[in-house]
């Protein structure tokens, strides 16, 4: 964990098949950012619970899956309490005969009126025979609340692969500089140069 400030905190978490479930409790006002980074096969269930006014969390999550790893992949966000805040983003790039499946639920009590909840999953398919499922489920309580999900399934584009090689970059290089960019997005969302600078390398180095 890094403490950004005394309400402000940033936890990474490194995903294998040796990960065991967390719960996660935000209170009054603090912010969480919280980042999922997986490499390897696993089977991983996350809970963040906002319990106070003004809670936030945001979850990021980095998978790159290879061979024939299965990526497991359960969340939940709930909100107990009002004004509160969840952003999740979650990225894939599947080589192989890797596979995602991932299940994420957004859960807002009845106490938590004037909530946002949001949570998405972009999936990036290196091969023909990787696959990536996602299964959204929401209770929502409350009636006076935001919240919104969606999915996204893909290839790299051609023409922007042809485009880099083109520029005199060779297919691997410019797969992994497309990859890159696929991750550029949640990476700009850490708010630490530190963390985002260790979480640039691993991706780089795994790709």
């Amino acid at each position: 964990m890094k403490i950004l400030n005394e309400k402000q905190s940033i936890i990474v978490r490194k995903l294998t098949n040796k990960s065991k479930p967390d719960t996660f409790r935000v209170a009054q006002n603090e912010k969480l950012t919280l980042v999922l980074i997986c490499v390897s096969a696993t089977n991983y269930a996350l809970t963040v619970e906002l319990t106070g006014r003004r809670a936030e969390a945001q979850i990021l999550g980095i998978l790159i899956g290879r061979k024939q790893n299965e990526i497991l992949l359960h969340t939940l966000q709930e909100h107990k309490a009002p004004q509160t805040m969840s952003d999740l983003h979650i990225k894939s790039v599947l080589f192989d005969r890797s596979e995602l499946k991932y299940e994420g639920a957004i859960r807002i009590e009845k106490a938590a009126q004037q909530s946002n909840a949001y949570q998405r999953n972009d999936n990036l398919l290196l091969s023909g025979e990787a696959k990536a499922e996602s299964k959204p489920a929401l209770e929502i309580l409350a009636n006076e609340v935001r919240c919104t999900h969606g999915a996204t399934l893909g290839k790299i584009d051609p023409e922007e692969l042809f485009y880099l090689e083109s520029r005199g970059l060779d297919e691997a290089k410019a797969q992994k500089i497309i990859i890159e960019g696929f991750f550029l997005s949640l990476l700009e969302k850490v708010p630490d140069a530190i963390v985002k600078k260790q979480l640039t390398k691993i991706v780089r180095a795994n790709i």
